[in-house]
């Protein structure tokens, strides 16, 4: 596996449902966080879904403090950490209306084959898109 430290800036406006009744932005809302930011790291260097398919090998989040209702955006950073044979890991944060860490979390994607319908090595070329 080689390590690599590409690194994107995606700002995602807050929405209604985000929130919860404890007045925060609900735990389930950062995955969709995380998958938006992913999704724009890969449009801009591999390309969309359509042309590079991928499926989430693993995902974890740590929680550090709570967005509070009435923060209008975060931004997320994400950085492709480490590219594998066939996956790429990524390390991400999302940032809170101050800057600060509310999230912490990691990723597994891994290059997917459509018609064998299983994981499959990634190309050169692939790769020097992903190290940037």
């Amino acid at each position: 596996m080689g390590s690599v430290s590409t690194a994107f800036e995606f700002s995602i406006r807050t929405r209604w449902p985000d929130f919860d009744a404890l007045g925060h932005v609900n735990h389930a809302a950062y995955h969709v966080y995380l998958d938006e930011a992913r999704d724009d790291a890969l449009r801009r260097t591999v390309g969309d879904f359509d042309t590079w398919p991928n499926v989430v090998a693993h995902v974890s989040i740590d929680y550090k403090r709570e967005i509070r209702l009435g923060t209008r955006e975060v931004v997320v950073r994400t950085r492709i950490a480490e590219i594998g044979g066939s996956s790429v890991r990524f390390e991400q944060s999302v940032l809170d209306g101050a800057g600060d860490v509310a999230v912490a979390g990691e990723a597994v994607l891994v290059a997917w084959d459509r018609h064998g319908r299983r994981s499959r090595t990634l190309t050169d070329a692939e790769r020097r898109l992903l190290e940037g």
